[in-house]
């Protein structure tokens, strides 16, 4: 539990120390605290990483940094098309560099993993953008946490740890940060999903993960659409008042991310074979 414990409060605190120097402004409070908070797990499970970089774990944080730099850039690019393409570049590279060992010896499976992960990865950072704010925060937690169960029935309890502390960090942010009404700006949105991205491609590339399983967690992200399907959900969520209101909303939206969510890890235990002795 400490590995879960840690990287939420210290992701808590350092999102608000960020909000109380005032950094809210450009949408940097959320960032910082997801990555220390991951930061924390990661040298509580896997050690620190190493400088430079030797293994795709150590690069994880460079992936968040990268994503951070993006995200602040991203008002000097000018048309969408440029930032669109900036995006596509910047999950081109961190999909490669975490994938090389495979992809570096031609694997034909390997580069088809890479394709799906770039095509994934851009949709879903358009669905985040979409969806802005806290609800982006609340879809990535619930993604992380399903990567995370699918890492239990891939053999790898480690990544397993690893990705639930990327889950725990968001959450915790946002519990700090997040409900001082800063919201999940874009420097949180590009760290954290940059992260996610780099944790699913390594069990896409290096466990026996199920790609159907990795494949399913992309409909969480279409949980608001899911909502809008449901009347008597929307009209739970008008009745409240103010912040109560808002946190219904919230409420619901991972209730329905969770669907999806439960539908992915089904396929991970019915696709797993003997885990652990």
């Amino acid at each position: 539990m400490h590995t879960l414990a840690f990287p939420f409060f210290l992701a808590g605190a350092v999102a608000v120390a960020c909000w109380g120097m005032g950094f809210a402004a450009r949408g940097l409070a959320v960032a910082p605290g997801v990555l220390a908070g991951f930061l924390i797990g990661q040298g509580l499970i896997a050690g620190w990483p190493n400088l430079p970089p030797i293994g795709a774990v150590d690069r994880l944080v460079w992936l968040a940094l990268l994503g951070g730099g993006l995200a602040l850039a991203m008002p000097w690019l000018g048309e969408a098309w440029g930032k669109r393409l900036a995006l596509g570049g910047v999950l081109a590279v961190a999909v490669v560099w975490i994938g090389w060992t495979r992809l570096s010896i031609g694997q034909e499976d390997a580069w088809v993993a890479a394709v799906t992960l770039v095509l994934a990865g851009y949709w879903a950072a358009g669905r985040l953008e979409r969806q802005g704010g806290n609800s982006a925060a609340v879809l990535l937690a619930v993604a992380a946490f399903a990567a995370a169960a699918i890492a239990v029935y891939s053999a790898s309890y480690s990544m397993a740890q690893l990705i639930a502390a990327l889950g725990a960090a968001i959450a915790g942010s946002m519990a700090g940060a997040g409900a001082a009404g800063v919201g999940f700006g874009s420097p949180g949105r590009l760290v954290g999903g940059l992260l996610l991205l780099g944790l699913v491609a390594m069990l896409a590339f290096y466990t026996r993960a199920e790609p159907l399983a990795l494949l399913l967690l992309l409909p969480i992200f279409l949980a608001d659409s899911l909502l809008r399907h449901f009347p008597g959900a929307n009209n739970l969520a008008a009745r409240a008042d103010g912040r109560g209101q808002r946190g219904v909303s919230l409420a619901l939206l991972a209730l329905m991310a969770l669907i999806p969510a439960g539908l992915a890890v089904a396929v991970a235990v019915s696709s797993a074979g003997p885990l652990y002795y």
